[in-house]
């Protein structure tokens, strides 16, 4: 009997600390956050740790042979779905820092095949509530802007709150950039897209920009470009992703780096996991 747990099969989220104004920013890690002297080391002008909470929603995952995102939409003519949201209009949601869980939709086996291309398509808002302790018990805490609920401050003040942020731009440019690539985790490549729901077009161009974000989107769709690839065979038991946000979910900004004082406040970041694949004789 085949059991697919409906965890998420995508790793290491993007990190929204962007500092280039090109089209297709390329990623890079924000570094962890400090417990010495300084939150941001080096040229960091972010940092990453753990947060609370961290809520995000899960609509669609899958396995591809090829790239499904080397077009201008989403192409799914070499894939396999391993999970579809019941509820496509809010996906199903669920706090990540909490570990393992059955998402509410409906699982189906991988297709026997060689899959080096998992992806994932969420909603481009996720929820976090997030504060970090220094070795001198000096505490951050990220605040919510008090009216939208959207992510706001991070200082000393108590407590953290949750809020959320909506990824609708990764560049600082006047133009629409819905393109973060090459962000390098544990086991390959992940590259994010910022999507319109309605025919899973990249929004990506000058023509959808509006006020220096990116128009109508919806939805976020990660690609992964896997080192070893996910092999499924008659004998696979078994295959199901496992959650880690420890040191990624959450997020705080500075305008100069090395230093102490998250001036650009704080909000989700990125977080890791890695994949299970058990056949018979392992069981």
């Amino acid at each position: 009997m085949f059991s697919i747990v409906r965890n998420i099969i995508l790793a290491s989220f993007f990190s929204l600390s962007i500092s280039s104004l090109s089209l297709a920013v390329t990623a890079e890690d924000s570094g962890a956050c400090s417990t010495g002297s300084n939150l941001f080391s080096g040229t960091n002008t972010a940092c990453r740790f753990t947060p609370q909470s961290y809520t995000a929603k899960v609509f669609e995952m899958g396995l591809c042979t090829v790239n499904p995102m080397s077009g201008a939409a989403l192409d799914r003519s070499t894939c396999t779905t391993v999970f579809t949201a019941t509820d496509q209009t809010n996906g199903s949601s669920h706090d990540f820092a909490l570990g393992d869980v059955d998402l509410v939709g409906t699982s189906t086996r991988p297709i026997n095949g060689t899959y080096q291309y998992p992806y994932i398509i969420l909603s481009n808002v996720f929820s976090v509530k997030a504060q970090f302790t220094k070795t001198d018990s000096t505490t951050f805490y990220i605040h919510n802007d008090g009216g939208s609920g959207s992510c706001g401050t991070a200082d000393t003040t108590a407590p953290a709150q949750e809020c959320t942020s909506t990824l609708n731009q990764f560049g600082q440019g006047a133009n629409c950039d819905g393109e973060y690539l090459n962000a390098v985790v544990a086991v390959g490549t992940l590259d994010g897209y910022l999507m319109r729901n309605s025919d899973l077009d990249k929004r990506d161009g000058a023509s959808e920009t509006s006020a220096g974000v990116c128009t109508n989107v919806d939805r976020l769709v990660g690609v992964m470009n896997l080192t070893k690839p996910v092999v499924i065979t008659p004998a696979t038991m078994s295959f199901k992703f496992v959650f880690n946000v420890t040191g990624y979910g959450a997020q705080m900004f500075t305008g100069t780096a090395p230093g102490n004082t998250p001036d650009g406040g704080g909000g989700s970041g990125p977080f890791s996991g890695f994949f299970e694949v058990k056949d018979a004789a392992a069981q």
